[in-house]
């Protein structure tokens, strides 16, 4: 009983830690302005956004998850060099965290 519970709550856990990612780059793909991320990267990401609300929770790993967390922030530092000493990317204009 307790550990189904557990599980339900990991499994929700490394979703959100998915989506996380993936709304990241969207959101960076739209503040930097179209094309600046290549439409292939983009396309992927949108992919796994749509197929993530298909995918039952049972089938989400600690490994899966870290795969696409290392991807994103490879691509993030790509982006970072790319832009170099000009003034950070800000998507979110609130009170930081």
């Amino acid at each position: 009983m307790f550990r189904r519970g557990r599980d339900s709550q990991r499994s929700r856990h490394f979703r959100a830690r998915v989506e996380s990612c993936v709304n990241t780059i969207l959101e960076l793909n739209n503040h930097l302005g179209e094309g600046k991320i290549r439409p292939e990267i983009i396309k992927q990401f949108l992919r796994l956004k749509e197929s993530l609300q298909h995918v039952s929770d049972e089938n989400v790993s600690e490994q899966d998850v870290s795969r696409i967390e290392q991807a994103t922030n490879q691509l993030l530092e790509e982006i970072r060099a790319a832009y170099g000493d000009q003034k950070p990317l800000v998507l979110y204009e609130g009170d930081r965290h």
